[in-house]
């Protein structure tokens, strides 16, 4: 029997292969010298899914590992509808990592520009600008620098019936916040001192000098590199020799050349924008991604205008401190009906009832139950009590006297607002758990004293209410100034 030499077998799991049960293997989507990219489908849930493989190859790399759990890590952390999503991290049988991610249909911002470019208009050009921004500006809020920001990281798909999405994809070398400290120090071994991770042509001078130091204006760096060449053709900086020195060189030591001077069509102010962006000190470019897009919004299409109040919304949310939320102050008849229900429920937390008997003030009181509850609780059921205690010698005052009087209201009516409707009478008033005695008044005002005798007296049979006192069963007074005592 004669050998077989036929195609290598790939080392990537091939059609069929069910991995950890859950995903089957479709077809591969894509390899490349890091790895490569199959879509599958969750066995249960019968949906698709991508599978992202390292490359054997890449495998004995010291950090490589790490670098591409760093990915699964750093996009489970932002929540934006243009960051791909990852589900799952997963091992094949030969211990190598791998990645469940959000299924895409469509093609990167590198295939976009070589085949319906090498420029894009205006519009457009903003339109996909903006959208990544929108990206950044939610990975940033999550402590998250991407240092990978390039064309062929921009997946651009058809969502929803909306052309033009953009997803950012490729987190493998952004620099993570850790939990630990909360500073965004990446992996001891993930990035090593004049390793310039990224991709020169659109890399800031910050990174090319040391990875470790770069901040999220690398990133805006990147966007306004990607920008120039969406409108210009071609990136802000070019090898003649195809030198990686040549490129870093030029990024050091001189500024683009004016975009204007490419495409004069483009406008003065888009030009100072991508301009600005582009600048070799972070700290004169924009302060952060959405500044970049306002800046952008004046040539933004009706697409664009929608993600910029999109993100003006995301950013309003995350400038409020947290726990805070915005509150519409109530209107006064909605704070006496507040107020209301407060002390209604305030003189309704008493104990089961006892026996009720009442004492000199009109106030009905437990001779038998429970133990009182100390501290705060007990306070507050005390105040409680004396509002009642006043509402009810307030309205024992107010009744007629036998002869006239010129003397004014002991109690002052509530506003139209605020007034209570007419209860009907109960005939034994709310238990209360505390008993509090309405103030007597002082024995030279006659009217008061008058008063004194009338709350003194207990009738055998409840009073008829006066024509405004609140009765046993109707809200009480909102606030202690609501009860004048003359």
């Amino acid at each position: 029997m004669q050998p077989s030499f036929g195609v290598a077998q790939s080392p990537y799991p091939q059609p069929g292969e069910v991995l950890d049960g859950k995903y089957r293997v479709e077809h591969l989507l894509g390899e490349g010298g890091m790895g490569a990219v199959a879509k599958a489908v969750h066995v249960l849930r019968r949906a698709p899914v991508a599978l992202k493989f390292m490359s054997p190859a890449v495998l004995s790399m010291q950090g490589a590992v790490e670098r591409f759990v760093n990915e699964g890590v750093a996009a489970s952390q932002i929540d934006s509808d243009h960051v791909v999503k990852v589900f799952d991290v997963g091992r094949l049988p030969s211990g190598a990592p791998y990645l469940v991610m959000e299924f895409l249909e469509g093609r990167d911002l590198a295939q976009v520009l070589e085949r319906e470019g090498p420029v894009l208009p205006v519009p457009r050009a903003v339109h996909f600008a903006v959208q990544a921004l929108r990206a950044l500006h939610t990975a940033h809020a999550a402590g998250i620098v991407h240092r990978d920001m390039k064309p062929s990281n921009c997946f651009v798909i058809n969502k929803d019936g909306e052309p033009d999405f953009v997803k950012l994809v490729d987190f493998g070398i952004s620099k993570v916040r850790t939990a630990e400290d909360g500073s965004s120090a990446p992996a001891p071994h993930l990035t090593k001192t004049n390793s310039a991770l990224g991709t020169p042509l659109y890399m800031s001078p910050e990174q090319a000098r040391s990875p470790r130091d770069v901040d999220h204006r690398s990133d805006l760096y990147s966007v306004g590199a990607i920008l120039y060449e969406m409108l210009a053709g071609r990136t802000p900086y070019t090898s003649d020799t195809g030198e990686f020195t040549e490129i870093l060189f030029k990024i050091f030591t001189t500024d683009p050349e004016p975009i204007r001077s490419i495409r004069p069509d483009i406008p003065e102010a888009l030009a100072e924008i991508v301009h600005r962006a582009l600048v070799r000190e972070r700290d004169q470019r924009f302060a952060s991604a959405t500044d970049m897009a306002e800046a952008l919004a004046p040539f933004a299409d009706e697409r664009s205008r929608e993600h910029l109040a999109r993100l003006r919304s995301t950013r309003r949310s995350s400038m409020m401190p947290q726990g805070q939320q915005q509150v519409t102050p109530l209107d006064a008849n909605a704070r006496v009906a507040q107020s209301e229900a407060t002390a209604r429920t305030f003189a309704s937390t008493s104990m089961p009832p006892g026996p009720i008997v009442p004492t000199a003030g009109g106030v009905a009181r437990e001779t038998s139950g429970p133990a009182k509850r100390g501290g705060r609780t007990g306070l507050m059921l005390g105040v409680a009590a004396g509002v009642v205690a006043l509402a009810v010698a307030g309205a024992l005052a107010m009744r007629p006297h036998d002869g006239p009087s010129s003397s004014p209201p002991i109690v002052s009516e509530p506003p139209a607002a605020a007034r209570p409707a007419p209860a009907p009478i109960v005939a034994q008033p709310p238990p209360i758990e505390s008993a509090v005695l309405a103030p007597t008044a002082a024995p030279s005002e006659a009217p008061k004293a008058s008063a004194s005798a009338h709350a003194a007296t207990v009738p055998a049979t409840p009073p008829k209410p006066a024509p405004h006192a609140p009765g046993p069963g109707a809200p009480l007074p909102t606030q202690l100034g609501d009860l004048k005592l003359h």
